[in-house]
Parts: structure tokens; sequence; C-alpha cells
């Protein structure tokens, strides 16, 4: 069996693997969630994520307050490490439900898991977001004045989204750092800030946005900022809608119901975008739309078409995403992941799915709100001893660097206890995880000379 090895180094709290490129005042760990996250996208592993997947199961048509309930985990055993909200949810629905979601989100940061908001912000005097009934020239009006009051009324509606950043999604006296995603899906012609809508030009797009994350920025310092547009896409669409680096800290994709051929084609677009921009890319909603009841087809989506479409791309860059998410499961929507009355075909496609070494749930990544300390505050000198740790299928491969042999490597358990010691005078020792029957967990690889030891930690996924 291969096991999923993630580790990442920083020295003490300086964060050394990026820096959030947006907000220049971000927090602490707003910061270190960028950082985990390029971490991830740079890795062979993704963290899967869905909307809601603590508030709704699909056997229900409505929220549920049981915070520590969701249908992936009654399936597999395990919660998607990355949980999507929506502000609409926050803000339009009863107190009860609010308080449902908030809850949700609070209980999964606590966890450590990642948490994104999408916004599905209804029209001016309306209660919808689609275009078709939308005031007209809405988003235009907004993006390059105020006509009719319509950006006073656009702040307000920032405010409300900002009161909840700094007072709701806040737990033990620190806000929640989320990634944000607003004004998602512009190319296409359903959301009234779309690009068929009260002729909404690419140009206008572009200033509601940065007007939207200079606003937000300017109240805040826990939000990553995500652009996302929806399949297709070409370089050609990426560059008329993107508001720009200042402006943007992750690059998402829409696509939903998508062949392996053509996710590869709209993942490289993007990837190729996000990594000449310097940015983390992400898969920001997939799934099978068209499968109600027990969900067989839309959970073989997942080990048949999104997998293989990742994994066996030619390129390599569909790899180079830091999370995958899908949409809610309830009664009025569609099975995304399957659920407890789900068939047994769909069940056991969806757990391989889960057991794949390159997918990340809950329990599988480290808290991705803490920094992974090594050894010192200080950076190393060139000629200083170094250790790196390599995961190659089911062994742990530790090369070493600068040291007098002969030197001592053993494998601790994160009580302390030793699993194995090794003397050697060669620079590089392999371990087996199977013989020595090791876990998902956190370990330390300690190397021991005659003057110096040096400890790293190293999680088995």
């Amino acid at each position: 069996m291969i096991r999923k090895i993630f580790f990442c180094l920083t020295l003490g709290f300086t964060l050394v693997n990026g820096f959030a490129q947006v907000a220049e005042n971000a927090s602490e760990k707003t910061v270190i969630l960028y950082n985990n996250l390029k971490t991830v996208q740079n890795s062979s592993y993704f963290l899967f994520g869905q909307e809601f997947f603590n508030s709704f199961r699909y056997s229900s048509g409505s929220a549920h307050g049981d915070k520590t309930y969701s249908d992936s985990y009654a399936v597999t055993g395990a919660y998607p490490a990355v949980l999507g909200s929506d502000f609409h949810y926050h803000l339009d629905k009863s107190p009860t439900e609010r308080s449902y979601h908030t809850e949700a989100v609070k209980w999964a940061y606590q966890q450590g898991l990642v948490i994104t908001f999408d916004w599905h912000l209804s029209a001016r005097n309306t209660s919808s977001y689609t275009c078709n009934g939308s005031p007209l020239n809405l988003a235009k009006n907004i993006a390059n004045g105020n006509a009719n009051g319509d950006r006073d009324w656009y702040l307000a509606e920032l405010d409300k989204v900002v009161d909840i950043i700094n007072n709701d999604l806040v737990v033990n006296g620190e806000k929640i750092p989320i990634v944000f995603r607003p004004l998602h899906e512009m190319n296409g012609n359903w959301f009234w800030w779309g690009a068929a809508c009260s002729g909404f030009t690419p140009a206008d797009y572009k200033k509601l946005y940065q007007l939207t994350a200079d606003y937000i920025k300017e109240r805040t310092n826990s939000v990553l900022f995500c652009w996302s547009p929806n399949s297709p896409v070409n370089s050609a669409i990426m560059a008329n809608y993107y508001p720009g680096d200042a402006y943007v800290d992750v690059l998402g994709l829409d696509m939903y119901e998508i062949t392996t051929d053509l996710f590869r084609q709209y993942m490289g677009v993007l990837v190729d975008y996000a990594q000449t921009h310097n940015k983390i890319a992400a898969l920001t909603e997939t799934g099978y739309r068209n499968d109600t009841g027990n969900g067989d087809v839309a959970a073989k989506y997942w080990s048949d078409t999104v997998l293989p479409a990742i994994l066996n791309d030619p390129s390599g860059k569909s790899r180079k995403i830091a999370w995958v998410l899908t949409w809610i499961n309830s009664a009025w929507s569609h099975p995304y992941v399957p659920h407890a009355a789900s068939t047994s075909t769909a069940k056991q496609s969806f757990t391989n799915f889960k057991d794949s070494p390159h997918v990340m749930f809950s329990g599988e990544a480290e808290n991705m709100y803490q920094p992974i300390v090594i050894l010192s505050a200080e950076a190393p000198s060139a000629n200083d001893p170094k250790v790196q740790v390599i995961s190659e299928e089911n062994q742990i491969k530790v090369a070493l660097t600068n040291f007098s042999t002969p030197v001592l490597v053993s494998v601790l358990d994160a009580s302390g206890k030793k699993l194995a010691e090794e003397k050697t005078s060669k620079q590089e020792i392999t371990f087996s995880i199977e013989k020595l029957m090791m876990k998902p967990g956190l370990y330390i690889i300690k190397v021991t000379s005659k003057s110096k030891t040096i400890s790293q930690k190293v999680y088995i996924l």
C-alpha cells in the first residue's frame, strides 16, 4: 500500500514558500494558509473539498445543525479537507440557518481545514442573482461610478460581508482566514455580473473586481482572494477578465461534467496562467450534476474522470492545483458525493477516490494554519549539515548533506518512541513505511553526528 507523505519546511515563523500577495497586512495565519496552499500545489497531492459539507446532507431539504455530520464522513470515515461556504446563506437565510453555517465554518477551522467562500449576491431590489430580471446596467453602474445609487448599494452589501468576516468568523479572538471567491464565472451569461448582462464588458468587470478586493482588504486582514472563470477557457478569456496580480491570490476554474481531454485542456490554460503570475491554482467547482438519488454516476465521476485526468496528464499541469471542490449535497440538489442511502457501487467508487495517495481528505493533511517548525530559528549556511526527506512510494528516503560520517539516523513517532535506528556512512538511507507499520500521522526523523543533531517533522498521510 502506498502511503502519502507530506512535509514542508519553515524557519520558525519565517514564511519561505510565498506570501499573501493581495493584502500586505494579512494576518499571520492567513499568510501561513497561503504558504501551505502553495506547498500543496507543488506536491503530488491535492485537497478534496465540498460546499457546505457539514451543514447540508443529501437526505435533507434544508440546512442542519449537526456540524460533525457529513455525507462524505458517513461513507468514507473522513471529511473533505476544504469547506466551501456562501455569504448568500450567511446573509439572506433565517437566523437559525445562518448560525448552522457559521458554526460549521468555525468547526472546520478548528480541525485545520481550508475555508473558501463564494457569494451568490442577489441583484439590487431582487431576490435573484441571475441576469434575468436584474436592474439595467447594475454591474456597469457599480464599476464606473454611482448611477442610480448602485455603487452605494453594493458597498453596503460589502459592509455586511466584512462584518461577518470580522465579527462572526472568529474563534478564540482570532479571525478565521478564508479564501474569498467573489464575482465568479464572469465569462458566463447567468449572473448579473456576467459577460452577457447589460452590456457589461471585460474592462467593466475588472473595475468591479478591483473595487471589491480593495474595499474588503482595507477593512479586514484575513482574506485571500480567488478569481474563477467558468469553462471553457482559453488564454484570451484569461487575459481579458483577469483583474491583475495585485488583486488575486488564487486562480480558480469552475467546470462540471467535463471529459478527461477537456479537463486537461482547460486546466492547462489555468495552470499556465497561474504559474506565469505566481499564483495558486485550484479547481474551484466541479462534479456531475445529472444524477439524482443513489448517485452511482456522480460517484464514478471522481474515480473514473477527475482522478485519471489529473494523474495521467502527460504535461503534468493538472497536478499543479491546491484543491478540488464540489457542490452541495441536498434533496434539492444532486448527490455530488455518495450518502448513507447510496448504492454500494457508489460508496466504493468514492472510497477508492478517497484512498488514492494523491487525494487528501481531513486527517491526511496537517493543520493548514500552523507552520511546521524545523530545528532552529536561523537559516542554515551553505556549508551547514542538512537533512532532506523524500517520499517515494512506500518508503521514506533521508538524504544527508555536509555531515561528518558516520551518523545515526532514527525514526520516532509523535510520542518520541523509537521505531528504527541505523548507523550509516552513506549520503542516503531508506526506511520502509510498511515494515515499520507506520500509520498516518506525525513522525520525527533525527540525524545525529559527533557535532550536530538535526530533527525534521514528517507527516505520513
